[in-house]
């Protein structure tokens, strides 16, 4: 009977280790990845860089969330990654056309899912239940 305890409690403290472990990488990926858009967001409103300057940024913010993507596939939804990714393509594209303002919708859209992921990774009340 101590013996099923003392696992027990060992693997209670390895799941909420890991859980919060988990949830502090996402918090810190997303964070980044939410700052890197709202500077390019903001250059596009200021109108500060020509536009192969902004293929070239926002193509190293998808190749770097492209890496994370993997990491992140570990303990998170497929789906919300793809929401991002697929954002990240439309933002890119738009660049790539020389809708350089129409972006800024798509730049909207993937930092509300970026935010909507993290609050769903978030351990509270609401997600337990």
């Amino acid at each position: 009977m101590k013996k099923e305890l003392i696992i027990t409690i060992i693997i209670v403290i390895v799941i909420i280790v890991a859980g919060i472990a988990t949830q502090n990488n996402t918090k810190k990926i997303i964070g980044n990845f939410s700052d890197m858009l709202e500077n390019i967001k903001h250059e596009i409103l200021q109108e500060e860089k020509e536009q192969s300057e902004y293929n070239e940024t926002i193509n190293n913010i998808y190749e770097q969330w492209l890496e994370n993507d993997q990491g992140l596939s570990i303990y998170l939804e497929h789906n919300e990654l793809e929401k991002i990714t697929t954002e990240l393509r439309e933002i890119k594209g738009s660049i790539e056309v020389a809708q350089i303002k129409e972006s800024v919708a798509h730049i909207e859209t993937c930092l509300a899912t970026l935010e909507h992921l993290e609050d769903k990774q978030a351990f509270n009340l609401k997600n337990i239940f």
